[in-house]
């Protein structure tokens, strides 16, 4: 190496050296050999060092300048460099040094950069990239986005909590990291078993001096997103001790937790004055809560409201507890406008909310079950994007999901949706969707039941059954599960155990509904379950209409509904003047509901009622309306597709039956049974061709007895190669007892003349 040289080389260290120092970062040369890194420098390592570097190769000299570009100039440089660089820990920057001007210029070596050639590689320095400080945000960038040899902790955990713990715990990693870092670990640790977590800290927590506000609060987050209200409570209390300035608000925020869970004397304790005479303190939390204890014991709620009138927009959306708690409170007096609109301000303020989001699920749902929606499809449409958006979230860090769940559960088996109900119901572990706990949920087992049962399925229905074994749900399932064949004297005692078991409003208000159907209720069995089932008046002239029907006084019944009418008391009404054969009563009654309330219901129930007293075309044009809507789930969707289709093909309408595959298949590509309907149609029209063509598109599986026919006459006449003769072997073993599919299957080994010589029936789809 050459003196020149060597000079060249401390004047381009020395320069950059130079300019790091001036943005006070701490350049350490390397002073040994290197393969190609002259320094590593740490960001604002001279003031604030932060463990973040980047590695820097120096070249200096105005051969490095000869080769300009538009932008800049083109660096040359070896494989075994480039190779060393791109695999480097740090991030690599080279920087060339103009010894005239003594001014540096940098790019860093990245794979996206690099101009590779059969003899080398070239990279652009951007005459832009000047290395002072107008480039120090873009160099730091640089060296912060490497990865770090070991995550930060905080950082690393933070996917496993709920969004308000996040939340309070970076704010806690700005001021406390160590504390930060302690509470992460054991949170994210507990997530299992989030109150046996939180318990001992708090109790720890009253004698120690790093219990501070914030970790507090941090503690108080996690325990309210998992459901443990009296914990957080508890939790925010502490903290008011520990800050006088926040004192007011910080008891507020417990307070309000405290009426949440019905602990009227801890709340009132909370809301005593902060040395300050009687009310001469303001502060909003304080307020609402205060309003609130005396709307609870006084039952007037308009001094919240007025409270409210009296507050700004703007303190009001300051305070997302508030507002939830407002929001809870009208959906509790079934004020549901005033819950929406409050829960709407919520998710507008703060988008993660799951609070919000379930609040707002929650009351919409509420709202279709009152049939109080203006829209109710749109209604449920919502309701179920944000059921499902808040369980995947809670699921996320392993929260409380059983609520949401419960409430995704029961939107489907509204809509009719019983085996995605069924699916929703079963444990993953049984090839269903719901988690340990969701499944443990008793309403989650009753609705799957209750599904089962609807698809005349009581095997599994039991299996629900089995798994609430000891439980209050199990009496319920039992009885829903019985045969329906025992003693209606049996039934009915059945039905009364379960009663004196249920333990939630839906399992109250399906036994009273069984029992009024059976003319078996009592109307003390209304007054014991009035506050358990949430019964309102209009809900007590119902079950006694009901109870009145079944009892076989059906005049009497009509007179109750009609005079508490109500999307409720219409169902009913068309169920017991159906049952009663009265079916054109029946069908002016769903005519009425579908237009003053636009329940689907009443067109599914017309159409079930024209088919049951013989209108086949009548029922087919209800169920084409009923389509036309687009507001039904897929399974009641296929359900009606099924029924246009099978109605073409009594009549051997087999060109109408085709018509209305297409329809299907257009609803539903995937669906093998309207596959193999359009197949046979054209079977049965003599259409070879178009049934193998359709065939070959579609590809449907070959899962029933019914299907092997067809599947056997296509491929004699036109595929009857070794591959299907090995696809049938495979098709008898599935199989394997039925007889018949398997003489059908052997066709293919013995070939004869092949054609239709009567109409092939519709395969039969398993449940």
């Amino acid at each position: 190496m050459t003196t020149s040289s060597v000079g060249m080389e401390r004047l381009g260290v020395a320069e950059v050296q130079l300019a790091f120092t001036n943005l006070n970062w701490a350049f350490r040369e390397q002073r040994e050999a290197d393969q190609g890194i002259d320094a590593q420098v740490e960001v604002d390592g001279l003031t604030n060092p932060t463990g973040r570097y980047i590695a820097v190769q120096i070249k200096c000299g105005p051969t490095f300048f000869r080769r300009r570009t538009r932008n800049g100039w083109r660096f040359t440089g070896k494989p075994r460099h480039l190779t060393y660089w791109l695999a480097h820990l740090m991030p690599v920057v080279l920087v060339i040094v103009d010894p005239a001007t003594r001014v540096g210029y940098w790019v860093q070596i990245t794979a996206d950069a690099v101009h590779e050639t059969d003899r080398g590689w070239s990279i652009e320095v951007p005459s832009a990239n000047v290395l002072d400080a107008s480039s120090c945000d873009a160099l730091r960038d640089i060296a912060l986005a490497a990865p770090s040899a070991n995550p930060d902790p905080v950082a690393e955990v933070l996917p496993l909590l709920p969004p308000s713990t996040v939340e309070t715990l970076s704010a806690l990693n700005l001021v406390d990291p160590e504390g930060a870092r302690r509470l992460a670990r054991m949170l994210s640790g507990g997530r299992d078993d989030p109150r046996a977590v939180v318990e001992p800290l708090l109790a720890a927590s009253r004698g120690w001096v790093h219990a501070t506000v914030a970790r507090l609060a941090t503690v108080g987050a996690y325990a309210n997103d998992h459901g443990h209200r009296d914990l957080a409570m508890e939790a925010f209390a502490l903290a008011a001790e520990r800050d006088p300035d926040n004192q007011l608000r910080l008891r507020g925020i417990a307070a309000i937790m405290a009426i949440t869970v019905g602990d009227k004397g801890r709340a009132a304790g909370l809301l005593r004055p902060v040395q300050a005479p009687q009310r001469a303190w303001t502060n909003l939390l304080m307020d609402i809560a205060v309003c609130a204890l005396e709307a609870d014991q006084s039952g007037r709620e308009d001094l919240l409201e007025k409270l409210l009138r009296d507050r700004s927009d703007g303190e009001l959306d300051a305070e997302p507890t508030c507002l939830l708690f407002l929001a809870e409170r009208a959906a509790g007096r079934g004020d549901l406008d005033q819950a929406l609109a409050i829960y709407e301000r919520v998710c507008e303020r703060q988008p993660s909310s799951t609070g919000g989001r379930l609040g707002r699920a929650r009351a919409l749902m509420e709202r279709l079950l009152r049939g109080a929606s203006a829209l109710p499809f749109r209604d449920q449409q919502e309701a179920i994007e944000l059921a499902t958006s808040v369980r995947n979230n809670v699921r996320r860090w392993a929260g409380p999901s059983e609520t949401v769940h419960r409430l995704l559960v029961q939107e489907r088996m509204l809509v009719g949706a019983f085996m995605e109900v069924i699916e929703l119901a079963t444990p993953t572990a049984f090839g269903g969707q719901a988690t340990d706990r969701e499944a443990d949920d008793p309403v989650v087992a009753i609705v799957g039941a209750q599904a089962s049962i609807a698809l005349d399925d009581r095997i599994r229905a039991v299996r629900f059954g089995d798994a609430m074994r000891g439980t209050p749900a199990e009496p319920l399932i039992r009885a829903l599960a019985a045969d329906p064949r025992q003693p209606a004297t049996a039934t009915v005692a059945m039905w009364r155990i379960a009663l004196d078991n249920a333990d939630t409003a839906l399992a109250a208000r399906i036994c009273l509904n069984q029992l009024a159907s059976r003319g078996a209720l009592d109307p003390t069995d209304l007054d014991r379950a009035a506050a358990l089932a949430n019964l309102d008046n209009g809900d007590r002239v119902v079950y006694t209409a009901r109870n009145a029907a079944g009892s076989g006084d059906l005049d009497v019944a009509v007179t109750l509904l009609r005079s508490a009418w109500s999307p409720a008391a219409a169902e009913i009404l068309i169920e017991i003047l159906r049952e009663a054969g009265r079916y054109d009563e029946a069908l002016a009654v769903c005519d009425e509901i579908w237009t003053g309330y636009g329940a689907l219901k009443a067109l599914q129930e017309k159409v079930n009622i024209l088919a049951i007293r013989g209108d086949l075309d009548a029922a087919d044009e209800c169920a084409k309306d009923l389509l036309a809507t687009g507001e039904l789930a897929a399974e009641q969707r296929r359900a009606l597709h099924r029924r246009l289709i099978e109605h073409r093909a009594t009549q051997n309408d087999w060109a109408g039956a085709e018509a209305c595959c297409r329809a299907a298949l257009k609803d539903d590509p995937t669906n093998h049974d309207h596959a193999w309907a359009l197949i046979i149609s054209q079977l049965n029209q003599n259409r070879w061709d178009a049934a193998w063509t359709s065939y070959r598109h579609l590809r449907p599986d070959v899962t029933y007895p019914g299907t092997v026919s067809a599947w056997v006459d296509l491929h004699l006449r036109f595929d009857n190669t070794p591959q299907t003769r090995a696809a049938a072997t495979t098709l008898a073993s599935r199989f394997a007892h039925e007889p018949h599919t398997l003489a059908r299957l052997e066709r293919l080994n013995n070939p004869a003349p092949c054609r239709l010589r009567e109409p092939a029936a519709l395969p039969s789809t398993q449940p």
